[in-house]
């Protein structure tokens, strides 16, 4: 009898296959390959630095919208262009207005070989999960109790460790 697969393999398929798709629309990028009409400012051959604690390794920038009102990004693919240091794969997105960061983002994996040697089999094992979320409501301050809310714990159930952020 075929059973359904479970929540936490369902998520972790969804999460690997938006982390996929982010790396073959940034990949180009991240290569140097990015011509003067689509990098016009060249932002994608100089690496940045992560927009959280999440990330060790510096990734490259994708701006979505104009400011004031614009989603910041760092795709980080250290696990294709530098797997000696860090090895990640993943993303931080912060969205502002003006000069509040009113959400932000990160989820993605680091390599880690000693979980694979460990467990001999299981190939979730060799990864960690990064992941932060943090919503930040500033213009209610003053009018409600909370305007913060933070969750550092991954929303993935798996063999994989985790790395709080």
């Amino acid at each position: 009898m075929n059973r359904p697969p479970s929540r936490s393999a369902q998520a972790v398929a969804v999460a690997l296959a938006v982390c996929c798709c982010l790396a073959l629309v940034a990949a180009p990028a991240a290569a140097g390959n990015a011509s003067p009409e689509t990098d016009p400012d060249g932002s994608f051959d100089e690496p940045v630095d992560p927009l959280t604690e999440c990330f060790v390794g510096q990734g490259y920038p994708l701006t979505i919208g104009d400011p004031p009102t614009t989603i910041d990004a760092v795709v980080h693919l250290s696990v294709l262009t530098d797997p000696q240091n860090a090895g990640e794969f993943g993303i931080e997105l912060a969205g502002t207005t003006g000069d509040d960061r009113i959400v932000t983002l990160a989820a993605g994996v680091r390599i880690d070989s000693a979980g694979l040697i460990a467990t001999g089999v299981n190939p979730f094992a060799a990864f960690d999960v990064l992941y932060t979320y943090e919503l930040r409501l500033p213009m209610f301050d003053g009018v409600i109790d909370e305007t913060d809310y933070r969750d550092d714990g991954s929303p993935v159930g798996s063999a994989a460790g985790t790395v709080p952020c």
